[in-house]
């Protein structure tokens, strides 16, 4: 199995009912060191109607992490507030 990393997602388009999202990796700019720039790196083809069951599992992700942080914050904050009152 290959892994790919991407920064980000460039064009999505849909042909013959296959949805073509084009993934991306920021670079440096060969003709400008210091500059970054953003360029293709492969192309994720699937079928359509595979599309949908993607991006619930993406957003249900996406919803974990942020629960997840947010748990995290408030036991954080808890501790603060702990060692604040052994401190009294």
């Amino acid at each position: 199995m290959d892994h790919i990393f991407t920064d980000g997602v460039g064009s999505i388009t849909v042909v013959n009912g296959n949805v073509r999202i084009e993934l991306r990796q920021i670079v440096r700019d060969p003709a400008n060191a210091g500059k970054l720039t953003s360029e293709p790196t492969t192309t994720l083809i699937m079928p359509l109607s595979s599309l949908k069951d993607a991006t619930i599992k993406l957003a249900n992700t996406m919803e974990k992490i942020q629960s997840d942080e947010k748990a995290k914050a408030q036991m954080e904050e808890q501790e603060d507030d702990e060692d604040a009152l052994t401190q009294l």
